[in-house]
């Protein structure tokens, strides 16, 4: 189990272990960081990383696959999206330290957020948002839970919840899929379901 760093600016590891890398120069891109397919990392880029935290930025712009229009005829980001982000922010945590240890990102599920708070009912496009993620407990069966904050261009924290995440280990989830294939060679819904469980990547 891990605990929440005493320095959450720290870009490198204090003490890095034999066998493992430091961080990649920041800020850098964040999509070799998160498990998804292209147009659904929604990040930009890692402004800085360390063993308990991560800062990450994004400027949505009008043709964002979320943007819609107010009623000003503006394009904006539903507040509701800022969840998302914060967990992206999560799995781009976890693919850094995997990528330590010379490891592909993991896959991982967001099991839910403790009180989701926004003081925008949007964002807007074109506007630079920072996210950060603070590990509050990691435990050795994958759970752990971080504490998430929305910044706007001027510091302002506009939104804040408590992110609650799984991260099964790899031998874990081939147990599952060997399991699974027979169910899904008979019977089409099934390998549906399986298929679209693997989308629930934070």
């Amino acid at each position: 189990m891990l605990t929440p760093s005493t320095d959450p600016d720290s870009t490198t590891a204090p003490d890095t272990p034999a066998g493992e890398a430091c961080y990649p120069a920041m800020p850098c891109a964040i999509a070799p960081y998160v498990p998804h397919d292209a147009g659904m990392c929604l990040l930009d880029s890692v402004l800085r990383c360390d063993e308990h935290s991560l800062s990450a930025d994004i400027t949505p712009t009008p043709d964002n696959l979320f943007a819609e229009q107010n009623a000003d005829g503006q394009a904006v980001i539903p507040a509701w999206v800022g969840l998302e982000w914060m967990a992206q922010a999560i799995a781009a945590w976890s693919g850094m330290q995997a990528a330590r240890s010379d490891q592909p990102p993991r896959v991982g599920f967001l099991l839910g957020s403790r009180r989701y708070e926004s003081e925008v009912a949007a964002f807007s496009c074109d506007c630079r948002w920072q996210i950060h993620v603070q590990l509050d407990y990691r435990a050795d069966n994958g759970l752990g839970a971080f504490e998430a904050t929305i910044s706007d261009e001027h510091g302002t924290t506009v939104a804040r919840a408590g992110v609650n995440v799984f991260e099964p280990a790899p031998e874990a989830l081939s147990s599952a899929a060997s399991t699974q294939a027979p169910a899904q060679e008979s019977s089409p819904g099934q390998q549906d379901a399986a298929g679209a469980s693997s989308q629930g990547n934070v």
